[in-house]
Parts: structure tokens; C-alpha cells; sequence
């Protein structure tokens, strides 16, 4: 019998959780680098960047509870969720470079901040995975 696998079922999954917290941190970092320079002009895009990214925030920290129990569709969902963060750089903030509203070392840092956050997303995702994969093993092993 594997005893890791087996203290899996009454332990938590601290390593993916901090990890898609940390990201979600991340991810707030990045917005208000994207809504706080002076020389943005709110419009349309930037309220739909911000109601974005609270929706964002949301799912967020719903998948990390989720991923903190091993459930391997929140962990899928959160490969999502890191593949938004990655696609958020082309929209927004690569808007407001061309417009001449953030300069390219904001971008940057901007850019930087969104692929942390989908870094750390990923890898609580990947994670979660791994570890419901021999929970869900050891768990068929021993015909619960």
C-alpha cells in the first residue's frame, strides 16, 4: 500500500493551491499596472478589462478551492484560466502601447506580471493533476 497516496485522501492540496494563489495575486498586480498610469484614458475597453478581470478573479479562487481537493476539472479549468491570462496581453494592454498611452517598459512589466500569472495557474493546474492521478490510482487500488 502507498502510504503518500493514502494520507493524499485526508490532506489538502497545498502545493497547487498556493500556487494558483499566487497567481491570482499576480494577476492583480497586473491589472492595476494596466488601469493606473496617468496617461490612460478610461473608455469602454479599459471597464471591460477591470469587470474582466473581477470575473477572472472569481473563477480564480473558486479553482484553487477546488484544486485544493484534488478535483481534476477545476484543475483543467485552471489551464483555462492561465490561457486567458496569456491571451489578456494581446488585447488591453497592446491596445493602449499602440495608442501611445503606456510606454513600452509598462507594457513590459504589464506582459511580465500576466505570464507569471499564467505560469503559476498552469503549474497548480498541472499540480493537481499529477496528484489526482495517483489519488485516483491509489484509490482503484484499493477498490474505493
Amino acid at each position: 500500500m502507498n502510504i503518500k497516496a493514502d494520507k493524499m485522501r485526508y490532506q489538502t492540496n497545498k502545493l497547487g493551491y498556493a500556487l494558483i494563489l499566487l497567481g491570482l495575486a499576480f494577476s492583480v498586480v497586473a491589472l492595476f499596472r494596466i488601469i493606473t498610469p496617468t496617461q490612460i484614458i478610461p473608455n469602454h475597453l479599459i471597464a471591460l478589462e477591470i469587470v474582466i478581470n473581477i470575473i477572472l478573479l472569481l473563477l480564480t479562487f473558486l479553482t484553487a478551492e477546488r484544486c485544493k481537493i484534488y478535483q481534476k476539472n477545476w484543475a483543467i479549468v485552471s489551464l483555462v484560466i492561465a490561457s486567458i491570462h496569456l491571451l489578456r496581453i494581446l488585447f488591453v494592454p497592446r491596445n493602449l502601447l499602440s495608442k501611445g498611452q503606456l510606454t513600452l517598459s509598462q507594457f513590459s512589466w504589464i506582459m511580465i506580471f500576466l505570464i507569471i500569472t499564467a505560469t503559476c495557474i498552469a503549474l497548480g493546474g498541472y499540480v493537481t493533476l499529477a496528484k489526482h492521478h495517483i489519488l485516483a490510482k491509489h484509490l482503484k487500488e484499493i477498490g474505493e
